[in-house]
């Protein structure tokens, strides 16, 4: 049992801090999340550039940012996903908490976004929120999926031990 509730326990610090992280991002400054934003794209374009590819600068610079809403709730929704499962292996509460759980990581992802209205240099767009929770829900549910077939697995392997 003490492993299990230490498994929750990191799963949700993990969860705490890369939500944290992902608040941080989203409330930045226009500028701050700018140079951030085409610090990165600079850098993965010289990968690019190193085995061929040479994509136009502002056009990567803008996918990159579209493509980042979708993939830090990603991450949001996979560690969304391992914290509900780790509290099921504590307390078996139903699968009304995968629901609750899956409902929460997308609309904390829908709404992060909110408080740009009163950040200076940036604006609320419904589209990038819906980013967001596209992104957590696809994490949740990979996790999820990934979750059940471990599951079914183990219980394949312990049925073949009797």
């Amino acid at each position: 049992m003490k492993k299990r509730v230490l498994a929750a326990a990191l799963w949700a610090g993990a969860t705490a801090i890369w939500m944290g992280l992902c608040l941080f991002l989203s409330w930045q400054t226009g500028e701050g999340t700018g140079r951030l934003s085409l610090a990165l794209a600079r850098l993965l374009l010289r990968g690019l550039r190193f085995v061929g590819l040479r994509p136009e600068e502002a056009a990567f610079h803008m996918l990159l940012r579209k493509l980042a809403h979708f993939a830090v709730f990603f991450v949001s929704g996979i560690l969304f996903c391992g914290t509900a499962e780790a509290v099921l292996r504590i307390k078996p509460l139903g699968g009304w908490f995968r629901a609750v759980a899956a409902l929460c990581v997308c609309a904390t992802a829908l709404f992060a976004d909110v408080p740009k209205v009163w950040i200076p240099g940036r604006h609320l767009t419904w589209s990038e929120s819906c980013l967001n929770a596209a992104g957590a829900l696809a994490g949740y549910l990979l996790m999820l999926l990934l979750t059940y077939m471990a599951g079914k697995k183990r219980k394949a392997t312990d049925s073949g031990k009797d």
